[in-house]
């Protein structure tokens, strides 16, 4: 398993947790687009193909329509969007790419929904999910498939800032509006194990709804 992200001692700690060897992590931060394709070739030469990609690097934005910022928006998009798209177009490569090739976006529930105070952040969620759609048809002809996951809210140390600047009021109510409650990190992993394994062979350009029932309010 290769594992990229922005910060070493973060990653040090998820491989010490996972089993087996020969896993690999690299320190790298995802807004280098430009080195994109680059790095995931470095990866290619230590583990061979990969026969997955799952893209979960992004930034939540609580923020009201009347403090929106251009620059913000732009970053947030850079974060969620451009990045997602850019490790798709390296994944895609055939020195990169494995034989049962697949790929899975994150995505939220509220891309689907929308919800008060977070118009930023769902307009880049259902970019992320559109995203997903266009190129699974893009890429069917080469055996890649494209999903997307659009998550709910779940225990992480995200939503555990969110929760301290919402307040317990605030937090009671997203707790609320999910009627299976509040989620785990396990809950969405599992999702993406089932979109990058066989067992979803048949699957493509979907967005999988995972969010304890939020969206069917």
């Amino acid at each position: 398993m290769a594992l990229l992200a922005r910060r070493a001692d973060v990653l040090e700690d998820v491989v010490a947790e996972l089993d087996g060897d020969g896993h690999v992590a690299v320190a790298f931060d995802v807004t280098r687009s430009a080195d994109v394709a680059s790095v995931l070739r470095d990866i290619v030469n230590q583990t061979g193909p990969l026969d997955g990609l799952l893209h979960a690097a992004g930034a939540h934005a609580a923020t009201p329509l009347r403090a929106v910022r251009a620059q913000k928006v732009d970053e947030l998009f850079a974060l969620n969007v451009t990045t997602a798209l850019m490790f798709a177009k390296g994944f895609r490569h055939p020195s990169v790419r494995g034989s049962d090739p697949s790929i899975v976006l994150m995505s939220s529930a509220v891309g689907l929904t929308g919800e008060v105070g977070v118009s930023a952040y769902a307009a880049s969620k259902a970019a992320v999910a559109a995203l997903a759609r266009s190129l699974a048809l893009e890429v069917a002809r080469e055996g890649i498939r494209v999903n997307s996951i659009a998550a709910g809210v779940v225990h992480t140390a995200m939503t555990e800032h969110m929760r301290a600047n919402v307040g317990s009021t605030g937090w009671d109510a997203i707790a609320a509006a999910h009627p299976l409650g509040i989620g785990t990190a396990e809950d969405v992993a599992d999702a993406a194990l089932y979109l990058l394994s066989p067992a979803s062979r048949w699957v493509t350009g979907t967005a999988l709804v995972v969010d304890g029932g939020y969206t069917a309010r």
